[in-house]
């Protein structure tokens, strides 16, 4: 019996110090990849969730470089105009090697009055699952996401693109945002794959 007292006393603290431990362990920080996150152009750390303030949050994935994304620059700038006080908007950057400074350039070029994110670890693009600039990713007041996918159906593919769109998927996606009603069916983009920036 005096040979498993010891045995017994050990383990029992062992336990108890599991039990000390454990609230210390889950406030650590978490792994790197779960710390992803995009940025202001000043570099700080951004949320368009939070900053949103409870209205419904519309991501544009657009990059610098991309033709079929800068020919929507009025588009987004009239969508923006039309719903700016009613959501919250942001134009995302994916691209790992477009700086703020080239962003900026890119903005002034095209008139862009919206705010701007980087999101260079894509941690945007994650959640909004996008494949493509441009594409748009609507979330409701709940953070919930309710359409990603292409704008409009003005191109049908690469160099083939119609004398106006037919289809407003973006426009519809921010109305259902707005009135609780079913937003439209996903739709793909087509532009330049987020993929060929990693």
């Amino acid at each position: 019996m005096r040979s498993r007292s010891p045995t017994l006393r050990q383990l029992l603290s062992f336990l108890l110090s599991i039990v000390v431990a454990a609230p210390l362990l889950l406030a650590l920080p978490s792994s790197p990849a779960a710390q992803k996150t995009a940025l202001y152009l000043d570099g700080t750390p951004a949320d368009p969730f939070l900053a949103a303030s409870g209205k419904p949050v519309v991501l544009i994935f657009v990059r610098t470089d991309c033709p079929i994304s800068n020919r929507y620059a009025p588009l987004i700038q009239r969508i923006s105009s039309e719903y700016g006080a009613k959501v919250a908007l942001w134009l995302v950057y994916p691209s790992r090697t477009s700086s703020a400074e080239k962003i900026r350039e890119h903005e002034h070029d095209y008139g862009y009055k919206l705010p701007a994110l980087r999101d260079p670890q894509h941690a945007l693009v994650t959640q909004a699952q996008v494949q493509v600039t441009p594409e748009a990713a609507v979330f409701d007041a709940n953070h919930h996401l309710l359409y990603h996918g292409r704008i409009d159906d003005l191109y049908q593919d690469f160099g083939r693109a119609r004398p106006a769109a037919t289809t407003h998927e973006l426009d519809d996606a921010i109305r259902a945002a707005l009135s609780g009603k079913t937003p439209p069916p996903n739709a793909p983009g087509v532009g330049c794959y987020i993929a060929d920036l990693e």
